[in-house]
């Protein structure tokens, strides 16, 4: 019907010529050509066979006591809930609360991706930090009723990977060494109540219909706060000259922040979760699906561009370029050359504030810069164990330093510095390994053979949008703002089961034959 129409026909007909312009060109012959070579020499390359196999501590950890031990003890509430259920289970069918409750408890995740939509669009000054605490206890208490009911339902702690385990170390052992406790101690309520999410949200998605009904609901969310941003660029917002060089930036609006206060918070959320439009809509089968969840993704990319965050600018453009390749590696060229042709067609404005981002003079970048000299001289003091967890203990202790800045910064403006000064070399190197293993099992399944069309998708869009945020991240702390810090751990729980997800696929089938 749709795809029939004469717009259509008449819209498609210039697409399709240069389509066919490309595919019958010189460049395109040697791209595939160069690609194929490149291919051949990547499957049988030591790198390819490192992502094929799990190395010797993440087998051993997978076998290990100390995990065992883990799910053990996480499940202990769980199971010992399980067996009260299964003595007094004809008084829980017989009472109206349970039961309504237990309806509850079936669709979890569901209620999980309520609240992250309805966090992603709630103003900035009327968020709350409790709501994510007040959140977690009510979904978990949920959760543990599902499990009375349903022993198949547990933790899934297996989920957990060696350096996810070690970054959680990290933090614990953070809290214990910290300089100053009690500064700390709230941060280590945001990281436990963010894992307890992502971990329900886990043990919850069961299917790939669990998984889509989650991603949709959030990404409903991902684009209201688009379309709030698009309209505070239409409408005008005040120019905030601590985030601007006016000088080198003459004449550039207000940047918009849509619901987070913070224009490069805003810009970093777009580059995590927009990639998941793409993923939903090449999975659709109908056009309703895809034309909706293209409309959807307009307002977030527009409004990205209006938050004139250069660090989203780079973010957004290695997120496309990951998520071409692993889509369609052909396509990389084509892309790149309609990105330039567009460069002329963007505002002055955005023109003038992506030249500024190899310009040191800017205030901004020379700002940053400093506090990297600033944060440094603390680095080299506490490199093995930290000062503990939170942006205010390393406040606190970066006061007896030279400061290289007006005043003492906030935080490193680099997400690697900031885990490096609060939890010590063991916490970066454990959060790094945990992004590469993430990354690993995710291409694994992208690339094997065999596998569900969707939940590849769904990981290249993950992969696409963890490594335009890790770019991000080099410049800004992206978990300066607790929400934000939420929103991280709630897309790594989409990925993670995504992964998870995949993994169950070929033992169900093992089990069915």
């Amino acid at each position: 019907m749709f795809e029939s129409s004469l717009f259509i026909r008449w819209l498609s007909k210039p697409v399709r010529y240069i389509i066919w312009l490309w595919k019958n060109s010189l460049a395109y012959r040697l791209i595939c050509r160069l690609s194929a070579w490149f291919m051949n020499i990547w499957h049988h390359s030591r790198i390819i066979s490192w992502f094929k196999k799990d190395g010797l501590l993440v087998r051993t950890w997978q076998h290990s006591a100390v995990l065992r031990f883990t799910d053990w003890l996480a499940n202990l509430i769980p199971n010992f809930l399980g067996s009260i259920y299964a003595r007094l289970e004809r008084w829980f069918r017989n009472s109206f609360l349970y039961r309504l409750l237990d309806f509850a408890s079936g669709h979890v995740s569901t209620l999980i991706a309520l609240f992250v939509m309805v966090s992603l669009v709630i103003p900035y000054s009327r968020w709350n930090n409790r709501y994510t605490t007040l959140a977690v206890l009510f979904f978990f208490g949920l959760f543990l009723i599902r499990t009375m009911g349903d022993r198949s339902v547990r933790f899934a702690v297996k989920a957990i990977d060696l350096f996810l385990f070690l970054f959680l170390l990290s933090i614990f052992l953070a809290q214990v060494f910290s300089t100053y406790p009690s500064l700390s101690l709230r941060f280590l309520a945001f990281y436990g109540t963010d894992f307890l999410m992502m971990l329900i949200l886990i043990s919850t998605i069961r299917t790939k219909k669990d998984l889509s009904t989650v991603l949709e609901i959030i990404m409903i969310g991902v684009a209201l706060a688009g379309l709030y941003g698009l309209y505070q660029g239409i409408v005008g917002v005040p120019v905030n000259q601590v985030q601007v060089d006016v000088e080198l930036n003459e004449g550039m609006p207000g940047r918009v922040e849509s619901f987070f206060g913070n224009s490069n918070i805003f810009a970093q959320n777009i580059v995590l979760f927009a990639p998941f439009f793409a993923a939903i809509v090449l999975s659709a089968k109908g056009w309703q699906k895809k034309a909706l969840f293209t409309v959807a993704a307009l307002p977030s990319l527009v409004a990205l561009l209006m938050t004139y965050s250069r660090s989203g600018y780079v973010g957004l453009a290695v997120a496309v370029l990951v998520f071409i390749f692993l889509v369609k590696r052909s396509l990389i060229p084509l892309f790149a050359v309609l990105g330039i042709a567009a460069m002329p067609f963007l505002p002055d404005t955005v023109l003038r504030r992506i030249s500024t981002i190899t310009n040191f003079n800017d205030s901004s970048i020379s700002y940053r810069f400093d506090i990297f000299m600033t944060m440094w001289q603390v680095i080299t003091d506490f490199w093995y164990t930290g000062i503990g967890l939170g942006s205010d203990a390393v406040k606190r202790v970066t006061e007896n330093y030279e400061i290289f800045t007006k005043s003492v910064p906030l935080h490193a403006h680099n997400v690697y510095f900031q885990i490096w000064l609060e939890m010590g070399i063991m916490g970066l190197v454990a959060f790094i390994g945990w992004m590469v293993r993430t990354v690993k099992c995710s291409l694994r399944v992208i690339f094997s053979e065999e596998g569900d069309p969707y939940l590849k998708h769904v990981l290249r869009a993950g992969v696409s949008g963890l490594l335009g945020l890790l770019v991000i991240a080099l410049v800004e702390y992206i978990w300066y703002y607790p929400r934000a810090m939420m929103l991280f751990w709630i897309f790594m729980g989409i990925v993670l089961s995504a992964i998870r997800l995949a993994a169950r696929e070929p033992e169900e089938e093992q089990g069915n034959a």
